[in-house]
């Protein structure tokens, strides 16, 4: 009886110590998993960062400046208080010989003052090469903006899509869904879209929730079709901007994943206007 005894709590306790090895393995892998995650979010931005150094030309003497910070009265017989503003320069322009040194897959660059968005667009021969690689082609769970591989590269198109990841960090696209509060287009009505020799205001027209399968990922063809994509885009968006596009408008559709249901997106669309 007692060598019985024994027996089963060598066993129970053998059990117990194989549980905890395993436990011990499963914690350790989720902190290799989640180092490696923040890692690489690190090496994102810092990647990001660099190439904003490299070929973003911004000239103090003649570019576009926009303010960030308001005015406020503290009582009506005293003067008014200023707030500190932010003042952000444009960037002039984007340096593509150096930037397609990188990769001659470098089509277009897109900023938004005041955002994280502000980042190269690649195109490459089909959707799924930049999904986790960097513009030098090395493994990036944040992966590139890309174009579209069916659109022109020149943005000739009637409508030329991006995609980008929704980062968890914030960054690539994720700033996109802060299009759901109607506000914030009031605050961020427009955004710089570069490509050689050109810059662009991409102003925002509408923005929505919605699937793979939406008619704005289909390149209508026909002026009937484009007309009731737009007409559902309208119906769908959560701000208002009072600008309709006409015929000979070019649009650009900006992508992202938006989790709200299972292959679910949020899109945000602009008009080109040529400056």
């Amino acid at each position: 009886m007692v060598n019985n005894s024994k027996q089963k709590k060598e066993s129970k306790d053998n059990i117990v110590l194989i549980l905890a090895i395993i436990l011990l393995i499963i914690i350790l892998f989720l902190i290799y998993k989640i180092g490696g995650y923040l890692i690489d979010e690190v090496r994102s931005a810092f990647y990001a960062k660099d190439l904003q150094e490299t070929v973003l030309i911004i000239d103090t003497e003649d570019t576009e400046s926009i303010s960030i910070g308001s005015v406020s009265n503290t009582d009506s017989t005293e003067e008014k208080q200023e707030e500190p503003e932010e003042v952000i320069k444009i960037p002039t322009a984007v340096d593509f010989k150096s930037l397609q040194k990188v990769s001659k897959d470098a089509v277009a660059w897109i900023y938004d003052p005041g955002m994280v968005i502000n980042y190269p667009i690649a195109q490459a021969a089909d959707n799924d090469y930049y999904l986790r690689r960097n513009l030098s082609g090395k493994a990036s769970s944040a992966g590139t903006l890309f174009m579209d591989y069916r659109n022109s590269s020149d943005f000739s198109d009637w409508n030329t899509l991006i995609y980008g990841h929704n980062m968890k960090s914030g960054t690539m696209f994720a700033s996109l869904l802060d299009y759901r509060m109607p506000n914030y287009y009031e605050e961020h009505p427009v955004m710089y879209l570069y490509v050689p020799g050109k810059r662009y205001k991409l102003e925002l027209i509408v923005a929505y929730t919605t699937d793979v399968n939406d008619a704005i990922y289909q390149f209508p063809a026909t002026e009937e079709e484009r007309e009731a994509a737009l007409n559902h885009a309208y119906r769908l968006s959560n701000f208002e901007s009072g600008i309709r596009p006409g015929k000979e408008d070019r649009l650009v559709t900006l992508s992202t994943c938006s989790y709200a249901y299972d292959d679910a997106r949020y899109v945000v669309i602009g008009r080109l206007v040529e400056e």
